[in-house]
């Protein structure tokens, strides 16, 4: 346990195994990163990219999986690396979760997969944001299997946590989920009550505690001795962890986390440690394409984000792994997830781990009692007003036109959290899509709300970016996910458009969806375009030509799509992409597969 030499990267541990296809996965996470969202399809996918720019390998495995798929974030926390028109296709799986008390800090997936009528499950747990951030964390995998009639009464009493949990996060969201989407997870969750999870070695059993909702309770965290492991760290969070420690506890943190700790807190029964920035892990051997790896090459893992809890007594190491810092929101009024299991001391007790970390801690003496400055308390209370702020309902309207246009607003608790700290802050906001498109005011109704005109079909989006700036001159951005009213039907259609930039492009995007409904497996020459088509036009045609014709009439969404496509590309006038001759061959393809079908599409 806690090994540093164990590594799995995220999207290694969502991959279902051999066989098995995703069949629904809920997520949650404290930060989001968008463009690092967009990996998470691809943990899924079928097929593996040919390359990590692939960017329609990418776009099709969101498709195929966004209506499976739904991660839910703290509002206030959802960022942007790498810009990709490509996030379009994650609204609607992104829900941002506003509380009234806490923040919302669970790092979870529970993931359903299915070969045929075997299902079989996954439980991750972890301390990693869905982020490109690069530090070092923890995570648990369990697997599990639906329980026997003998086993679902136990199975029930322990998933407990878990379920209350997974049936709560609809309600949670700042913007209401689809009907059908909220059935979908209620459903999950209904068969996740009766899953018995196999229990990792050496461990003789586990358990979940989930803080911050009805019904949840504090872990017995008596015993000898204990290690803390804890990137932020409070006075009151350290007192309550060792409040029921009998002898000596070892605190691994930031330095600055134990400077700020009361010299009170600082006794002779606490050991104290911080990772050794010498003794980084470097990444050259692993891949990034983002199915394989976290650690792009020549990248190095550095910093402390990974939460656990050591504590050794009579009947063994209890070891807490999840998303709870030592500190007293992370325990008392945060919603956290932390897994508890139950080993041997001498493999996973406070000494086996502290040796398992080996040169990666090094002693660390603070003197303590260090008060955050006077910029760090103006940025916290910053970060608080954008929470505050992100946690309304923003709306976006589409108005048809060529180009067309756009109406944003905030709802009265929007509106009246600006006017309350008018004084204090100040707030411009703009498109996702459009950075030069935006305002420094928001209306409180319809109304009233800013009027954005002549916007591309393609930069339509419900994702708002707010920029709020102090008296101090620090800046915070976050991105909010607005109602997006009278959305256009071709929308996404057109984004796909816009990365059809040659006809080889074209072609790649055809042979995905031909793979979606089973028509055409791609062979080692086929997938690029030339000797699909051949070069340019049609001369080679018995591949394209055999591959609908398969899927004609085969009852999957593959031939369907590609018809849309097509047509949105002949209406717009870009049939450029289209490869010589390929508009006689598709009009026959599809006059057959409606004739196959009895005119259904």
């Amino acid at each position: 346990m806690l090994e540093p030499q164990s590594r799995a990267a995220l999207t290694e541990l969502l991959k279902p195994p051999t066989g098995f296809e995703l069949a629904h996965a809920v997520g949650t996470t404290f930060t989001l990163d968008l463009a690092s969202a967009l990996a998470v399809p691809l943990s899924f996918a079928s097929h593996r990219l040919s390359a990590q720019n692939d960017t329609l390998g990418v776009l099709d495995a969101i498709r195929r999986a966004a209506d499976r798929i739904d991660v839910f974030a703290q509002a206030g926390e959802l960022s942007m690396g790498t810009r990709s028109d490509l996030v379009a296709f994650l609204e609607p799986m992104i829900h941002p979760v506003a509380l009234r008390r806490g923040l919302f800090h669970p790092k979870v997936w529970f993931l359903e997969y299915q070969a045929g009528e075997r299902t079989t499950y996954r439980f991750l747990c972890a301390s990693r944001n869905l982020t490109a951030d690069r530090s070092w964390d923890v995570i648990v995998r369990l697997d599990g299997q639906p329980a026997s009639e003998h086993d679902a009464p136990p199975a029930r009493e322990a998933n407990q946590p878990l379920v209350e949990l997974l049936r709560r996060l609809p309600h949670l969201a700042v913007n209401p989920l689809s009907a059908a989407r909220q059935a979908r997870i209620d459903a999950l969750a209904e068969r996740c009550e009766t899953v018995t999870w196999e229990r990792p070695e050496p461990m003789k059993a586990v358990s979940f505690h989930v803080f911050g909702v009805p019904g949840s309770s504090e872990p017995d965290l008596h015993g000898k001795r204990a290690l803390i492991v804890s990137p932020f760290v409070s006075d009151e969070g350290l007192r309550m962890l060792r409040s029921r420690v009998r002898t000596d506890t070892h605190l691994v943190s930031r330095a600055e986390s134990l400077e700020r700790l009361q010299p009170a807190s600082l006794d002779t029964k606490l050991s104290t440690y911080v990772l050794d920035e010498a003794a980084t892990y470097s990444g050259d051997d692993e891949d990034v394409d983002g199915t394989r790896a976290i650690v792009p090459p020549g990248e190095r893992l550095a910093g402390l984000h990974a939460k656990a809890v050591v504590v050794d007594r009579f009947d063994g190491a209890h070891v807490f792994l999840g998303s709870a810092n030592a500190t007293d929101a992370g325990w008392q009024s945060n919603v956290e997830v932390m897994v508890e299991f139950v080993g041997p001391v001498g493999k996973v007790g406070v000494e086996a781990t502290l040796d398992a970390l080996g040169d990666l801690k090094e002693a660390y003496h603070p003197s303590g009692g260090r008060e955050p400055d006077a910029k760090e308390e103006a940025e916290r209370k910053l970060e608080s007003f954008v929470r505050g702020l992100a946690s309304a309902r923003f709306s976006v309207r589409v108005f048809p036109g060529c180009p067309h246009a756009l109406r944003v607003w905030a709802d009265e608790t929007g509106a009246s959290t600006l006017a309350r700290q008018a004084d204090t802050y100040s707030v411009r906001w703009h498109l996702l899509t459009r950075p030069d498109l935006g305002s420094s005011t928001f209306g409180s109704a319809e109304s009233d709300a800013v009027l954005l005109p002549e916007i591309p079909l393609a930069d339509i989006t419900p994702f708002v970016v707010l920029v709020a700036r102090d008296t101090l001159g620090n800046e915070r951005k976050t991105i909010v996910l607005a109602r997006l009213l009278d959305d256009v039907d071709t929308r996404r259609d057109a984004i796909i458009a816009r990365q059809l930039t040659d006809r080889a492009a074209f072609i790649r995007l055809l042979t995905l969806l031909l793979e979606l409904s089973g028509g055409w497996q791609p062979s080692s020459t086929g997938a690029g375009g030339a000797g699909f088509f051949g070069a340019g036009g049609l001369e080679d045609a018995t591949g394209v030509f055999e591959a609908l014709v398969r899927a004609v009439g085969d009852g999957h969404r593959g031939l369907s799509d590609a018809r849309r496509i097509i047509d949105y590309l002949r209406h717009h006038d870009e049939t450029a992409v289209l490869p010589d001759g390929f508009d006689e061959l598709w009009d026959q393809v599809w006059s057959a597969h409606l004739e196959l079908t009895g005119g259904r599409e």
